[in-house]
């Protein structure tokens, strides 16, 4: 028996990057059921087979354990309120996303990158879940990017991939939104509440600029999703702000930590910081994390 910690080991097993899916199915008497996984894998292409992996204690597993036909959708980068509807476990869930059935009356998620419409090939109890393996009868694909996870958040590597053709132009900085124990990390000026921001190193991307500075501030820190890139009307440059999770809170002169609750009573130097907290505020509540991209006053948030 071994004596691993459970948190610890799902985080392990979190540190591989996936892309996130919606199972579904109907029951026997009618009832649609679905739920989001990332554990997802293509397993044969002759037959086309499939793998999914629902867990005993899902609330619709006897559903799944029986199911004759299953559906899976890949989502788009686009599509986090339908991942967290399909993680929670109550209320309508097919009521706040659109679907269509496929020809065996299971829902498909609208506006992913591919669909699967698969046979319940063979069912094995493995442990604490049930290994689905589906053929594949039907599918289609678009050429949409996919919805990323890793480490308990979503990322998107389209997102990613403009934010970092923005943020290697001429004159660009790169911020930082440091967080430990539900804190933000500030550092408080003559013209109000500033973030800790550094200029673009030559020859390195947004994210190793970052990653060198963020370490002599919070050595225990990882960088994670971008989480705004704007234009500055000052300079004419651009900066990239990501979130940068930190396991321990350090001793600092000119920095500090607030807690999240006490952030909208802070006078920030400048209406873009003082919004972008704001708006990191409201995420955090709701767990969905969006992507800033504009200038100082007006953008588009995706």
């Amino acid at each position: 028996m071994n004596t691993f910690d459970p948190r610890e080991l799902r985080n392990a097993f979190g540190s591989f990057m996936t892309g996130v899916t919606v199972v579904t199915a109907v029951s026997k008497t009618g009832e649609q059921v679905g739920f989001t996984a990332n554990s997802f894998t293509s397993v044969s292409m002759d037959p086309p087979l499939l793998l999914v992996c629902p867990a005993n204690k899902l609330s619709s597993f006897d559903v799944f354990e029986q199911c004759e036909h299953f559906a899976v959708s890949i989502l788009a980068e686009e599509q986090q309120h339908a991942s967290n509807t399909f993680a929670g476990s109550s209320g309508d869930r097919f009521s706040e996303v659109s679907w269509t059935a496929d020809e065996f009356g299971t829902p498909l998620i609208d506006g992913a990158v591919t669909h699967f419409s698969c046979s319940a090939f063979q069912k094995v109890p493995a442990g604490d879940h049930l290994l689905l393996v589906g053929k594949v009868e039907a599918f289609a694909t678009t050429e949409k990017l996919g919805l990323g996870y890793a480490k308990g958040g979503y990322f998107s590597l389209g997102m990613e991939h403009k934010a970092e053709e923005v943020a290697l132009q001429s004159s660009a900085q790169v911020g930082a939104l440091i967080e430990c124990n539900d804190k933000l990390l500030v550092q408080k000026t003559d013209q109000g509440y500033i973030l800790p921001v550094a200029d673009m190193t030559k020859g390195q991307s947004s994210h190793e600029t970052l990653a060198s500075f963020v370490k002599e501030i919070e050595p225990e820190s990882e960088v994670g999703q971008v989480f705004s890139v704007y234009e500055k009307a000052t300079t004419g440059g651009f900066i990239a702000f990501y979130r940068v999770e930190s396991a321990k809170e350090s001793d600092h002169q000119q920095y500090e930590y607030v807690p999240f609750e006490e952030l909208a009573d802070l006078n920030f130097a400048s209406s873009d910081l003082q919004s972008m907290v704001g708006r990191l505020v409201n995420e955090k509540q709701n767990g969905v994390f969006r992507l800033y991209f504009g200038d100082e006053t007006k953008g588009d948030v995706r």
